[in-house]
């Protein structure tokens, strides 16, 4: 997410974030979460790709697949059934704005209205909700090495006992523009053009932004409907309702908890935020802001002890690396963040600052401190010409610029996981699922990010999107609705330690204080790729589902 001169318009946050302080210009918001990179790729998404052929081929809401399945694991075996369908969206003037596809699975032979329903969503935006789905919640799993790297091609597809649906229904969500959701244009408009047009006049209240999809506000408005159709057409509004989002999706459910309360009569007993971003001004500030390098310091320094930079060692043996980060937390708040604040003419912050980031002093002085996520990936493993993910900082890849200082492209590990994604995903709606329709399954879609709309998100006349108002607002109406957020610890795109400040900077309600938890995992932005943490995950959603209840 990119901020364009005016610092009004963002695009993607994901992988801009270090073009934001790489190129130094007026603001790259990353979208996320999604963080999803400047060039989000796979020859199907380019998908401005024939718009005019899908509209031609749009879905048909009478292609509906039921299918029955069972699902093995150590205790039991669970019998589900899979619905792929999609539900079209009505605007508030009853005009059809998309069609929204959807997977959803369901236990058999169980009290559906009592048992929990949680809709699930990826971010970008423009990313479908295929991570999640063949990554850590589905009942299938895409296959990958015990360390999260991916394994060689082909994709293998294989069951999932972590899946969550040992606990609750699921529903797979992918927002217009992603997977099979297309929007639907209204006579006589050119909905095309509309989102070329400037930020400003797209902004709420202007005559042609009823047409629009792509934006924090309509964005969370159409999925707010979704969430109400389904409920409705599938008979299930005495459900317990829960949601999850990874990245920008954590951002979006974040919004979502607000408005399914205040305008849909709708109230989340839980939301689990997985790698989120809840203040885009937070992570990306400018030159001058303190919070951006405070939130990285952490994961650097974990960067740096699983690749044996600053001798100190990640402990393996406990399932929450942050015991091992104690140290680095405290100096982050207190030395480090004085010292930003004061600049560099007292050498001694500077100097534990690069003990800890395993860095030299001198890229830090040169740097003010202030050392940019795509610098720190080049320079810890320069001598072996590689350079890490932002992703996953623990993920090793082979450097194909090692001459330039700052990795500015995009992330290749990013680019490796969505091969075997985009074939498995294909291969399993298809073949397993049994729904077959002729338009491409997008699990990139970069002119999604291209299009949206961040001022509609942005309250006044300039700054950045963000959730955490949302967020404590819902919490505030609903003082039983429960809250985790879920990070890996080598994610450099959305640090953990970012919202491990926001949290206790929320001055939430004595009340509503406990309702809020934080987990860290060894892992990156998808700490479930790393099999370990995939067990991690399960077992904390397992128990946050029972005391939700």
């Amino acid at each position: 997410m990119t901020y364009n001169s005016d610092n009004v318009k963002m695009k993607r946050p994901e992988l801009y974030l270090n073009r934001l302080w790489c190129m130094g210009k007026k603001a790259i918001a990353w979208g996320c979460f999604v963080l999803v990179t400047v060039t989000v790729h796979a020859t199907e998404n380019n998908s401005a790709q024939d718009e005019s052929q899908d509209k031609a081929r749009a879905l048909d809401e009478s292609i509906r697949s039921v299918t029955s399945h069972v699902l093995t694991t150590e205790t039991s075996e669970i019998v589900y059934s899979a619905t792929a369908a999609s539900l079209t969206v009505h605007d508030s003037q009853s005009r059809a704005v998309g069609k929204i596809f959807y997977v959803a699975y369901k236990q058999e032979n169980l009290n559906g209205k009592e048992r929990p329903l949680t809709f699930v969503f990826n971010g970008g935006p423009g990313a479908a909700s295929a991570y999640l789905h063949l990554g850590a919640l589905g009942p299938r799993r895409v296959v990958f090495n015990k360390g999260g790297s991916v394994a060689p091609p082909p994709a293998r597809i294989a069951d999932n006992p972590e899946s969550w649906l040992a606990f609750t229904d699921l529903v797979f969500v992918d927002p217009i523009g992603t997977g099979y959701s297309r929007r639907v244009e209204q006579a006589g408009s050119n909905e095309r053009d509309s989102d070329k047009r400037s930020p400003e006049s797209g902004s709420s209240g202007q005559s042609h932004s009823r047409q629009r999809v792509w934006g924090v506000e309509e964005d969370s408005d159409i999925l707010s409907r979704f969430i109400r159709n389904y409920l409705t057409e599938e008979s299930r509004w005495l459900s317990p309702v829960y949601l999850v989002g990874e990245s920008y999706g954590g951002f979006r459910v974040a919004r979502l908890s607000r408005l399914l309360q205040s305008e849909f009569g709708i109230a989340p007993s839980g939301v689990t935020l997985i790698s989120p971003v809840l203040d885009f001004g937070f992570l990306l500030g400018n030159d001058r802001s303190l919070w951006p390098w405070v939130s990285l310091l952490p994961s650097y320094a974990a960067a740096a002890a699983v690749h044996q930079k600053n001798g100190r060692l990640i402990d393996y043996q406990t399932d929450d690396p942050r015991t091992s980060l104690a140290d680095v937390e405290r100096f982050a708040m207190t030395g480090y963040l004085s010292g930003l604040a004061g600049g560099v003419n007292r050498p001694d912050w500077i100097e534990r600052a690069g003990n800890f980031a395993g860095l030299g002093q001198d890229i830090l002085l040169r740097n003010r401190g202030r050392v940019r996520s795509g610098r720190f990936v080049k320079a810890l493993l320069a001598d072996k010409r590689r350079l890490l993910s932002l992703y996953d900082a623990s993920i090793t890849l082979i450097d194909p610029r090692p001459d330039i200082q700052s990795d500015v492209g995009r992330d290749f590990y990013l680019d490796q996981l969505n091969v075997p994604l985009i074939s498995a995903m294909n291969h399993y709606i298809r073949e397993n699922l049994n729904f077959k329709v002729a338009v491409p399954y997008l699990l990139l879609n970069k002119q999604v990010s291209r299009s949206w709309n961040w001022r509609s998100g942005i309250h006044g006349q300039q700054g950045f999107a963000e959730a955490v108002s949302d967020l404590k607002q819902a919490m505030s109406m609903n003082p039983d609705m429960q809250v985790m957020i879920m990070h890996g610890v080598f994610d450099l795109v959305t640090p953990y330690f970012a919202s491990a400040i926001m949290i206790n900077q929320m001055a939430l309600d004595t009340q509503l204080v406990g309702n809020v938890r934080l987990r860290v995992y060894h892992g990156g932005h998808m700490p479930y790729l790393h099999k370990r943490s995939l067990g991690a995950m399960f077992k904390d959603a397992q128990q946050f589902y029972r005391q939700a209840l």
